[in-house]
């Protein structure tokens, strides 16, 4: 059952007719093709600081590194826009938000090619929505999928960018800005091609959030605690420090209510092959 008013989906998709049946299809046509496959495998997931050689970060609930085996998948290249949002607003007659205000709606950010702000729910059935399109298992990331993907299938190093470092103005934003962020894909992939994993908007993922996780974790395709009442964040935000917006920090959130500009998504195919 999709999540936050949603139930009735099915009925709604139902309803799709003439030019928002087009604009779907093209939507669906559009995330397919940027759906990236990463191939399964181990490694070691959490913080393992100072031993691999990296900087250790501040925080508890990301250590200790712990071995993690995933089945492949496959995720999106960029996170999802507010254009295709809007469209997924508008089929399924969802109430507006604070963004769709005329005074929102008239800045820079909330042009469609910018990345969406949303809360945990409007990532969830957006994702669903996908699914429920398709018939394909999209859904949220998990955790381990996307901290997987954000280092290249499980390399040591810091920040998810074309080559694991932050060079400011060349593959990463060039300043702290509560301003705005950034077109998704306007500076280059990590090595899998995935954009803006480090930085942008910090991303939802599916897991609920548990200070001692990584100490009982299982290692086959961990999905996070079975219950919880905060959700995983990752990947850093153009609205703080360069440094956090490493691969390794979690943020965690209980309001998942929650809509903020900086706070986006992407979505993952479950599935073992490539679409």
């Amino acid at each position: 059952m999709l999540l936050g008013g949603c139930e009735d989906l099915g009925q709604r998709i139902d309803k799709i007719t003439g030019e928002q049946d087009k604009q779907v299809q093209a939507l669906i046509a559009r995330t397919k093709a940027q759906m990236i496959f990463v191939e399964g495998g181990s490694f070691m997931m959490g913080d393992g600081g100072a031993p691999d050689g990296l900087p250790w970060t501040r925080f508890t609930d990301n250590k200790p590194a712990h071995k993690v085996t995933l089945s492949s998948y496959s995720m999106g290249a960029y996170e999802v826009n507010y254009g295709d949002f809007d469209l997924y607003t508008a089929v399924n007659d969802l109430p507006k938000t604070m963004w769709d205000k005329k005074w929102k709606r008239e800045a820079i950010w909330r042009a469609p090619e910018y990345p969406a702000g949303v809360n945990w729910y409007g990532a969830k059935n957006y994702c669903l929505w996908l699914a429920k399109l398709t018939n394909l298992p999209f859904d949220l990331p998990t955790e381990a999928q996307w901290e997987f993907a954000a280092r290249n299938r499980g390399e040591n190093l810091f920040f998810a960018t074309n080559n694991g470092l932050l060079e400011l103005g060349v593959n990463f934003a060039p300043s702290i800005s509560s301003k705005s962020s950034a077109i998704s894909g306007t500076y280059p992939p990590n090595p899998l091609g995935f954009y803006d994993l480090s930085g942008n908007m910090i991303e939802w993922v599916n897991d609920w959030w548990a200070e001692d996780y990584y100490q009982h974790s299982p290692e086959h395709n961990p999905k996070g605690p079975s219950i919880g009442n905060q959700k995983i964040m990752r990947g850093g935000t153009f609205m703080e420090s360069p440094r956090g917006n490493n691969v390794y920090s979690r943020q965690k959130a209980a309001e998942l209510n929650l809509s903020y500009r900086d706070l986006g998504f992407r979505c993952a195919l479950n599935q073992s092959q490539p679409l």
